[in-house]
């Protein structure tokens, strides 16, 4: 029932679902997430976990082609900042026409959804007048846009020249066929000078029609799903033989292979997909390959068992009022056959070929492989003092943040009380496979 109030109050306060355009993920309490990025880069070492849509690679391509054109063009300094300021012209530019292409209708999901559509969305509007272009297209831009996702990639395949903002030759003629593969380059050419508008600084906004091309046109011709056109076979034909075939890596080629011959099969879950390739399910991996897929699925399992624990020992001192006995806590959670199971996993990566790839990262690696010598063999009581130690030394390494449990004597009293992880179920890590199906659909290799 509703009251009215004599006086309201003097400031009003209300909680709104996170903007999904910030690559926000919860805080995982054992850093599995941080771990289970660092399997993925020995799968895929070119990609990262945002790098999953083929055309973002051209579009970053082309647009720092057109800042060294305007650099030229202006006279502007050559400095990092001045290209990534001028970088962000033409990423808003190209938002702004990915939404006049689609009429303003694109949501989070879209095939044409861009990083950032929210804030494109928020400045764009129908019509005929000028579109503004300094306006804010992602909060965090520097880290979330195109550049910041694309460049470590794009850098990693040569395509941007290393420690610069410069593409590279190899990139040139994906940059001559940004706007067409064939048809008369004059064509194309009005298409870059009305690009180039866009980054003349002293302009603080871009008309929708300059001769015969428009927002509109510019749009369909650049947005995501460009590339799935029939018409673009060429281009993406290259972008398979530079990401894929030129790769580097043993890894990356002979598992994208491999998700092809899967997605054929009908499988596509990533514990699935590991577990079939293990097996050969799709043929005979190299003894190497085969070493790095064994250890992504047992690091994954692991990872599974190890939050689920946390979880349960979470949701134990959670339902006992954020105080609660350790050794029953202890009982609970390290009992009997869930806690055999989870020894199981601590064996298969100690004993992995691989395992020293964990010593050698940076962060958590060496304090994970402790842990799993301690829950090896030791009682109920040690068991979970290793884990609350293993969860406090990794919260200890974000800027100082402190468990979100704390142990003292015999009491167990949560930190931390908005935790909401330990009500679904620990899910195998993705290791990038998601990230290079997008990829593979979009260069036509899957459906």
């Amino acid at each position: 029932m509703l009251h009215p109030l004599n006086q309201p109050p003097s400031s009003l306060f209300w909680s709104a679902p996170v903007d999904r355009d910030t690559d926000f993920t919860a805080e995982d309490p054992l850093a599995l997430d941080y771990l289970g990025q660092q399997v993925g880069n020995w799968l895929f070492p070119g990609f990262t976990t945002r790098t999953g849509r083929a055309q973002y690679y051209l579009v970053v391509l082309y647009g720092l082609h057109l800042v060294e054109r305007a650099i030229q063009r202006h006279g502007y300094p050559g400095d990092d900042q001045t290209r990534t300021r001028l970088f962000e012209r033409w990423e808003r530019l190209w938002a702004l026409a990915t939404l006049e292409s689609r009429h303003g209708e694109l949501t989070r999901g879209d095939v044409d959804a861009m990083r950032g559509v929210r804030g494109a969305k928020r400045t764009w509007t129908s019509g005929t007048k000028p579109l503004p272009l300094d306006f804010i297209l992602i909060s965090r831009q520097n880290e979330l846009a195109g550049l910041g996702a694309y460049l470590s990639s794009l850098r990693h395949y040569r395509l941007v020249v290393d420690h610069t903002l410069r593409p590279s030759r190899a990139a040139r003629e994906l940059i001559d066929d940004f706007w067409s593969e064939s048809g008369p380059r004059g064509r194309s050419q009005s298409y870059t000078r009305y690009a180039l508008a866009a980054l003349n600084l002293e302009r603080t906004s871009i008309s929708r029609k300059s001769g015969h091309v428009t927002l509109e046109l510019l749009g369909k011709k650049s947005r995501l799903s460009a590339i799935r056109h029939r018409r673009r076979q060429a281009t993406r034909e290259q972008l398979w033989q530079l990401l894929f075939e030129g790769a580097r890596d043993p890894t990356t080629l002979a598992l994208a292979l491999q998700i092809e011959a899967a997605d054929r099969a009908g499988v596509q879950d990533p514990a699935t997909l590991l577990e079939g390739m293990a097996r050969g399910d799709w043929g005979e991996l190299d003894l190497s390959v085969h070493e790095h897929v064994s250890l992504a699925l047992a690091f994954g399992k692991l990872a599974v068992a190890l939050l689920d624990h946390f979880d349960r020992c979470y949701q134990a001192v959670h339902e006992a009022g954020w105080i609660a006995d350790a050794e029953a806590v202890a009982g609970l959670v390290f009992s009997r056959p869930e806690t055999d199971l989870l020894r199981i996993r601590c064996a298969a990566l100690l004993e992995h070929p691989l395992r020293s790839r964990f010593r050698e990262l940076r962060f958590h690696g060496r304090p994970l492989l402790k842990l799993c010598g301690q829950l090896a063999s030791s009682d109920p009581v040690t068991c979970l003092a290793a884990l609350l130690g293993f969860h406090r030394q990794v919260q200890r390494s974000r800027r100082g943040g402190g468990a979100w449990i704390r142990q003292a004597d015999t009491k167990l009293t949560l930190q931390v009380t908005h935790y909401r992880g330990y009500r679904s179920y620990a899910q195998l890590p993705s290791f990038k496979l998601w990230t290079v199906r997008s990829l593979l659909r979009d260069l036509g290799r899957i459906a």
